[in-house]
């Protein structure tokens, strides 16, 4: 697995498509298990199991996953365990990927995974 992580409209889900291999198009290929935050978000108001989500996302291929940690700490309590879990699930799928990238501006930055950056 492949995680990509970054800020909102920064080139994620493109990098995904190409590491992904599937073609150009409005829909996400099937081997992205894209937009992992809101997942968590939904998870969390449902009252579903993360360690089962964090299992999903473990078979695709690409995850990815908007940096939503940074900034001011919302004064809602759902709002900061939301950003809380998201971070520690980023760890953890983190520790389970074999390469993990940061995209900025459009520009992947690897960080894990020598064999493929």
């Amino acid at each position: 697995m492949i995680l990509v992580v970054g800020g909102a409209g920064q080139g994620k889900l493109r990098f995904a498509r190409e590491l992904s291999g599937s073609a150009d198009g409005d829909a996400p290929d099937a081997a992205i298990f894209d937009k992992l935050h809101l997942a968590v978000r939904d998870c969390l108001r449902e009252g579903g199991d993360l360690s089962a989500l964090a299992e999903k996302a473990l078979q695709s291929r690409v995850v990815v996953c908007d940096e939503i940690g940074c900034g001011i700490v919302p004064l809602d309590r759902e709002e900061r365990r939301w950003r809380e879990e998201t971070g520690r699930l980023c760890q953890a799928l983190a520790r389970e990927a074999e390469t993990v990238y940061r995209v900025v501006c459009g520009i992947p930055v690897c960080l894990k995974g020598e064999s493929r950056c």
